[in-house]
């Protein structure tokens, strides 16, 4: 490629490719780092029993709140389930 094509190039899309190389080397860093945390029997429990408590606070909190709250938290929950499973079904 002429040196001038390869400048102009490198010029337009050289920015898009280093961001995009960045957020992809720190997306696999961040996840062999979850891994290895994960890995340890320990901080899974408390990362799972976490999760629980977190739950039976939102479900106290979905309880005692007024109607109409409620069904802008079901709206919320289902748009965030229906997410959650179009990112699953593209993967």
């Amino acid at each position: 490629m002429d040196k001038p094509w390869q400048k102009i190039f490198q010029f337009l899309y050289g920015p898009f490719f280093a961001v995009l190389d960045f957020f992809m080397r720190n997306y696999r860093a961040n996840r062999q780092r979850l891994g290895i945390l994960l890995s340890n029997k320990k901080i899974a429990t408390v990362l799972q029993g976490a999760a629980v408590v977190l739950l039976i606070i939102w479900i106290i909190i979905f309880a005692f709140a007024p109607q109409e709250s409620r069904d802008k938290l079901t709206k919320a929950v289902k748009q965030s389930f229906g997410e959650l499973q179009s990112i699953q079904t593209k993967e």
